[in-house]
């Protein structure tokens, strides 16, 4: 199964933190946007960190071989 991802960025401003949240349908998506958001992120404001977290809800899954029926053996 596939989860949905949180993109998590935090920081400070003035001893003030922020949480921004963003959603992303699987993990690979989630790290590509962190990659392109977290560099501008980061030359702003040193006192920052980004990452993904997975959730526990399924966003969508994986492809499966069918399962042989005959226990792999060829019909005739």
């Amino acid at each position: 199964m596939i989860f949905w991802h949180i993109l998590l960025l935090t920081y400070t401003i003035e001893d003030q933190t922020f949480v921004s949240e963003f959603v992303f349908r699987d993990q690979s998506t989630c790290a590509n946007a962190l990659a392109e958001i977290y560099p501008t992120i980061y030359a702003e404001y040193r006192d920052s960190m980004a990452q993904c977290r997975p959730t526990d809800v399924v966003s969508g899954y994986t492809v499966r071989p069918k399962a042989r029926t005959n226990g792999g053996e060829k019909d005739g």
